[in-house]
């Protein structure tokens, strides 16, 4: 059976499609039953109680001519515009505030994909983080090492002679070993406090969704390595935190922010090299 079309008055195919069956499903689960709206945020239950259905899917880039944000399409792929990218889960309200005329001018294609994203993030993270967690299980924590860290030399800028950077070498060696014994989730913990530069406890929380005993035994791990360490302010005029130690990478102290600087030059997502394994970045 052919898929019906739908039409404009003037006989031409319209560029708004139903979204795929596989797209419905996959906003309605990382939405966790709540309109996407996050300034403030909207608690509105899509499925209310009495199993009434008071969401609606929206576009970013509207599809029609007419519609809001029409003008940032390339007119290129109708089908783009359904993809799952395009598309947020909002209550009535909201999806009429970013569509209807005097209002939609106040909501821009970036503005509306952050809100898309801050407010899937938690939900898309659990998902990605049971299978990450299974692939860990089977394959177990295979680390890539660095070979030459020419690319990190390079950048660094330091001449450094044979021996010397032979012991950088070992030593991010012994880093990536340590590192490799940790679970997937101390891994994240690590990627996150080195690229934040130790933020406090509610930040990564938030985050990784990771409630306060789990961080506290995740924080033991990092412990063991000599990696960090949960920091708790005797005076509690700040929020606890997650400190960087130096065991981890003795001998050379400044390692970490000097981790830090280089993936944010280079382009480099932190997490690639702690939670994926892959220090042959550094290369």
């Amino acid at each position: 059976m052919g898929v019906t079309v739908a039409r404009r008055q003037d006989g031409t195919e319209k560029n708004r499609r139903t979204p795929l069956p596989d797209v419905a499903r996959q906003l309605f689960v990382f939405s966790g039953n709540e309109c996407a709206w996050g300034d403030p945020n909207c608690t509105t239950r899509l499925v209310t109680a009495e199993n009434g259905w008071v969401g609606e899917i929206a576009h970013i880039i509207g599809a029609e001519p007419t519609s809001a944000r029409h003008e940032a399409w390339d007119g290129k792929d109708v089908d783009d515009l359904r993809h799952f990218s395009n598309l947020m889960l909002l209550c009535k309200v909201h999806s009429r505030n970013i569509d209807d005329k005097p209002s939609r001018g106040e909501f821009t294609v970036e503005y509306l994909r952050a809100v898309k994203e801050r407010h899937e993030a938690p939900y898309r993270y659990g998902l990605e983080q049971l299978e990450a967690e299974f692939k860990d299980a089977v394959a177990g924590n295979i680390v890539t090492p660095a070979t030459t860290m020419r690319r990190y030399f390079r950048w660094e800028g330091v001449d450094l002679d044979p021996a010397e950077e032979a012991e950088v070498l070992a030593l991010v060696g012994e880093l990536a070993d340590r590192v490799g014994t940790l679970t997937r989730q101390a891994r994240q913990v690590l990627a996150l406090v080195v690229k934040e530069d130790e933020p406090n406890c509610q930040l990564i929380e938030r985050r990784l969704t990771a409630g306060s005993t789990t961080l506290i035994s995740i924080c033991e791990e990092l412990t063991g390595i000599e990696a960090a360490e949960l920091y708790v302010d005797e005076w509690g005029e700040d929020l606890p935190r997650v400190v960087l130690r130096g065991g981890a990478v003795s001998g050379i102290p400044e390692m970490w922010g000097q981790l830090r600087m280089f993936a944010a030059s280079e382009g480099i997502d932190l997490n690639d090299i702690f939670v994926n394994l892959d220090f042959s970045l550094l290369d």
